[in-house]
């Protein structure tokens, strides 16, 4: 018995080192190293160049890796075609991980690279709590090593992007612990569920780089920020929600957003909204309403009169209609 245990153990030696051969015979050595940047989260490391091949670990969004080698052949995956690389991991340790998740790296362009990565992640569909969670740390440890007041500030934005989409994917049962981190930041949304952040937080940031080019992006997005919100065909309520579009007039009369701002507006100004604003008499909730209507309706007169957009001459008409 004990002889063939170990007949046993040479043989599987064996088959592991004809596979190391082949997998060596099939690799084409690089002329040099090539840093290259993980594009994904959790992207698996394999001993082999093929899907099957045994997962060794997992690479956050964000790892550089220095590649060695690549297959001699392009594999497909997901919809890229691309070689696998091998590449000399943080640890020491080489694996094979597929090229159509990586993207070449270079330091000096550092920013540039993180800004793509998490832009691109931000977009993607399908993302789960720990996808979303990665690109949040990776914002975060981006906003912390950036030199210059510009590139913090993008940092700072894609920060706050990206928790707001992880904050979308909260589960109920999240510890208080964990929430405790951003309850300043997020807001529970007792309508849709999970949670959404808070539009001042946005805000806050607009005014904190107000000087800067990126702020009227930040401004845009605050007033894109989705808030927790019942209206259910409700054309007033409907309209407060358009609040951001008049902030964002406000700040930026003539930026990059005016037209799709006043556009917004102009839909949600409607003869129901002017009606409201116009009428006398109801309980307490009713006045209350057409009062809090009325001041909004002058904030949004003072907005577009410092816009030069033509689109504002509807909302202008519109506007004179209330008494």
């Amino acid at each position: 018995m004990k002889y063939k245990t170990i007949i046993l153990a040479l043989v599987m030696l064996t088959l592991e080192y004809k596979g190391t051969l082949a997998v060596q015979a099939d690799e084409v050595k690089l002329d040099a190293a090539q840093a290259k940047i993980t594009t994904v989260a959790a992207m698996r490391v394999r001993r082999a160049p093929q899907m099957t091949a045994e997962e060794m670990q997992r690479l956050k969004l964000g790892t550089v890796v220095s590649a060695v080698a690549r297959s001699a052949t392009q594999d497909t995956i997901g919809g890229k075609t691309d070689y696998w690389y091998r590449v000399t991991l943080p640890n020491g340790e080489t694996g094979w991980v597929f090229g159509g998740l990586l993207i070449d790296y270079n330091v000096r362009q550092r920013n540039e690279l993180l800004r793509q990565i998490i832009e691109a992640r931000l977009k993607a569909e399908n993302t789960n709590f720990a996808d979303r969670q990665e690109i949040y740390n990776l914002a975060a440890s981006s906003v912390t090593a950036a030199k210059d007041t510009s590139t913090r500030a993008e940092f700072e934005l894609l920060k706050l992007l990206a928790l707001a989409g992880w904050a979308r994917t909260f589960p109920d049962n999240l510890s208080d612990k964990s929430l405790k981190a951003h309850e300043t930041e997020i807001i529970r949304n007792e309508f849709g569920g999970a949670y959404n952040l808070r539009s001042e937080v946005l805000w806050n940031l607009e005014t904190k780089y107000h000087s800067l080019p990126i702020a009227d992006r930040i401004a845009w997005e605050a007033a894109q920020n989705p808030q927790p919100s019942d209206c259910e065909g409700d054309e007033v309520c409907h309209f407060f929600l358009y609040d951001g579009a008049i902030k964002y007039l406000h700040s930026h009369p003539n930026g990059a957003h005016a037209v799709e701002a006043l556009q917004g507006l102009t839909e949600v100004l409607t003869d129901e909204v002017v009606k409201s604003a116009n009428a006398k008499g109801g309980d307490q909730y009713v006045i209350e309403q057409r009062t809090d209507l009325r001041k909004k309706l002058a904030s949004l007169r003072i907005a577009i009169a410092k816009t030069s957009a033509p689109e504002k001459a509807e909302i202008v008409k519109r506007l004179q209609r209330v008494k």
